[in-house]
């Protein structure tokens, strides 16, 4: 096995901060969403009224209930968004301990490929949303086609494959050596 250091490298120890940040962030805002859930189902029209004002009394239904779609589609973004930003940090964490091109980060970058897939997904639903329950209005997602969001996906998926080699060819020269 190759010996591996450490590496003290700035943008490492700075990816790993601004991560950790990320998923503190996004805790913070699963926590939210399922609070304003639980306020779309326990006070719905209180609820509805303070997000898009007192001129919806007439699509209150309608609004309520693109209210609670919109925000179990934050809920799922917040639950796809957890494992992404957790393989990365243990891909950073690897690399920061000079030991990056190994099986389990090839098994972190799916996992980070899968849940981008799933991230570029929900702005179907979420466009949808915008189309059917257009009282809404700002509340809902002005989703787009993102064609640097797709390539960032299959980039991802062959990144992992690109790891798996990587990190079978390193395993077969260990064995010889």
């Amino acid at each position: 096995m190759p010996t591996t250091k450490p590496t003290h490298d700035r943008l490492i120890r700075t990816a790993a901060i601004v991560i950790r940040t990320a998923l503190i962030l996004n805790r913070v805002f699963i926590a939210a969403v399922l609070i304003g859930e639980l306020f779309a189902w326990l006070t719905p029209a209180i609820l509805a009224n303070a997000l898009f004002g007192s001129n919806i009394a007439s699509g209150l239904h309608s609004t309520i209930v693109g209210m609670r779609l919109e925000i179990l589609i934050g809920i799922v973004m917040g639950a796809l968004t957890e494992p992404l930003l957790t393989a990365l940090a243990q891909i950073v964490a690897s690399t920061g301990q000079g030991d990056p091109f190994i099986l389990a980060n090839a098994l972190r970058l799916r996992t980070i490929g899968w849940c981008l897939l799933g991230l570029q997904l929900l702005g179907i639903p979420s466009m949808l949303l915008g189309h059917f329950f257009p009282v809404l209005g700002s509340g809902s997602s002005d989703f787009s086609f993102s064609f640097g969001g797709w390539i960032s996906v299959l980039m991802v998926f062959v990144l992992s494959r690109i790891f798996a080699a990587g990190a079978a060819m390193r395993d077969d020269l260990e064995g010889t050596v």
